[in-house]
């Protein structure tokens, strides 16, 4: 009985001491003065301006209690309705490498606690680049810089928290022809296990001249010397046609008449071949020039690397002949 007792009174003791101690931790917003609250208004005005909406928000709730002024309490209330649409606030998910959500999370921004515990729900933050830091006990911890604008609401971020990647396995490296097991490798060689590129190197480009332009010059070449031989053939078979004409006068003999008929005939053949050497040489020119300033940079060294120009001649003229495989 006297223990009973004695409980109940220590229980009605507790009550009282309990709510002392209650009232002496709460903050005496009800004992501001005049000055206290013009200088939370003026404080959170400039917290504002400076992007601090956390310690704008604090003195803003000095400066709305009962014992402030008025028209101070009604501007800091004001202020306050208008910091809470600014605010950004942000809400954090954290797993880990299996998936699985974390909860005992302990979050900081800039190196100050914002929250201890995730719980899904979104916290006030300051505008602007915050670095944020996700410390899980066990694990590294995980830092991530983020900006927030004026206004965002309700954001949301997924941050995994001992993720690590698996290494990949190199194959191993096959073995070299002629190989010593276990010896070392020689200076220059590629290391075991590396990939080494077998793709053959591009062709390199420069300012060469290609297979067309330079076939083309090959048979203007041969154009050139056509028109030599049938330039000197020609002087050739005149100078056969003068013999012919001095060998046999006005007073032909027969020794001069046979003369006469052999130069007559050089004379002919001689013609003849400078009548082709002109055409083939004409033609070879013709060809050359056109396979040269027709040459474009796509096709050489293509089909055009496979054609020859020749040059031909016969009894009933001359001409030129195109020979290639394609």
């Amino acid at each position: 009985m006297f223990k009973r007792a004695s409980a109940a009174s220590a229980t009605r003791c507790a009550i009282p001491i309990a709510a002392v101690f209650s009232l002496a931790a709460a903050p005496a917003l009800a004992d501001v003065t005049k000055d206290q609250c013009i200088d939370a208004n003026g404080k959170a005005q400039d917290f504002r301006r400076a992007g601090r909406l956390s310690a704008a928000r604090e003195q803003l709730r000095i400066c709305i209690s009962s014992s402030c002024p008025g028209m101070v309490r009604d501007d800091c209330t004001k202020r306050l309705d208008e910091l809470e649409t600014a605010q950004p606030t942000i809400a954090f998910t954290a797993r880990d490498a299996t998936g699985v959500d974390l909860i005992d999370v302990r979050v900081t921004v800039d190196g100050k606690l914002l929250v201890d515990r995730l719980d899904g729900k979104p916290v006030n933050v300051d505008t602007g680049a915050h670095v944020f830091t996700f410390e899980v006990p066990g694990q590294a911890p995980v830092s991530r810089t983020l900006v927030l604008t004026e206004g965002e609401k309700g954001r949301r971020e997924r941050i995994m928290i001992g993720a690590t990647p698996v290494p990949l396995s190199a194959p191993p490296a096959a073995p070299v022809p002629g190989a010593t097991p276990g010896a070392a490798p020689e200076a220059g060689a590629a290391p075991a296990g590396a990939i080494v590129s077998s793709a053959p190197e591009p062709p390199a480009t420069g300012g060469g001249m290609g297979t067309q332009k330079i076939l083309g010059l090959v048979v203007g070449g041969v154009g050139v010397a056509g028109v030599a031989v049938g330039s000197i053939f020609g002087a050739m078979a005149f100078a056969q046609k003068s013999q012919e004409q001095s060998a046999c006068g006005s007073a032909c003999t027969p020794a001069g008449h046979t003369e006469a008929l052999s130069d007559r005939s050089n004379g002919i053949t001689d013609g003849t071949i400078s009548t082709v050497g002109f055409v083939a040489g004409g033609l070879s020119l013709a060809g050359g020039a056109a396979l040269f300033f027709t040459a474009s940079r796509s096709s050489e060294g293509s089909a055009a690397s496979g054609m020859v120009v020749v040059p031909s001649a016969g009894p009933g003229g001359a001409g030129l002949s195109l020979r290639g495989e394609f």
